[in-house]
């Protein structure tokens, strides 16, 4: 068995089927969860089942506030079935009186015998391996892990009742996770440069809103007071 696969991003064409026809407006949050001992010590969780940490408790109560600046109240909040999203969906839903929908299509992307390493541990280990990863995610798959492509299809299964459904939605999930959601909705490439940074921050809300009947999502100010609205995680 190869240790690893190289894949190809299934492309604009990929993502131009999977957008997910739409008659109203619709406004999305992606919301990453908040943090455990791994996002500290720098490890891939990928679908790992880990605990919100002291510093993610506290973060989460932040999301919620931020979440409240919202142009409309949050209709549902969606999830995968594993923490730390399921537990920062929870304490959302329950400050806006909602309950959880929880999903397997919206667990965070499988990174096989990645999982639990930091980048470094994997650098010494795959040096030839982790340099194409940094440089283009998408066209690594780790050992036993899921294919990227495999992920966007069922976030689109997971979103296209959603998005029927409701006007306001809020989606908690994991990097890289979160970067192929909004990926879906904006049918532009993802950000997974960016989404395997490791960089120390808050985690961030991602804000979309519809641009119109053709379907498609913008990415919006989170609070149109101030100019940093984006994800930045």
């Amino acid at each position: 068995m190869p240790l690893m696969n190289s894949v190809a991003w299934p492309g604009d064409e990929f993502l131009r089927g999977a957008r997910i026809e739409r008659d109203n407006m619709k406004i999305v949050a992606v919301v990453r969860p908040g943090w455990t001992d791994f996002d500290e010590q720098h490890r891939l969780i990928g679908a790992l089942e880990l605990p919100l940490n002291a510093r993610g408790v506290t973060q989460v109560a932040g999301l919620i506030e931020q979440l409240r600046t919202l142009s409309d109240a949050p209709e549902a909040v969606l999830c995968g079935m594993a923490q730390p999203a399921t537990c920062t969906a929870e304490a959302i839903a329950e400050a806006f009186d909602l309950t959880t929908r929880k999903s397997e299509e919206l667990s965070n992307l499988n990174q096989g015998l990645w999982q639990g390493s930091t980048t470094e541990e994997i650098g010494r280990r795959m040096s030839r391996v982790f340099n194409q990863w940094q440089e283009a995610p998408e066209t690594i798959c780790p050992p036993e892990g899921e294919p990227w492509e495999n992920a966007v299809d069922r976030v689109r299964r997971a979103l296209k009742k959603p998005l029927r459904k409701f006007n306001s939605l809020v989606i908690v999930a994991s990097e890289p996770l979160a970067s192929l959601v909004s990926s879906v909705l904006t049918g532009e490439p993802p950000e997974l440069t960016s989404a395997f940074s490791g960089g120390l921050g808050d985690p961030q809300i991602g804000v979309f809103e519809s641009s119109g009947r053709d379907g498609e999502f913008v990415r919006v100010s989170l609070n149109p007071e101030t100019e940093d609205g984006e994800t930045h995680r």
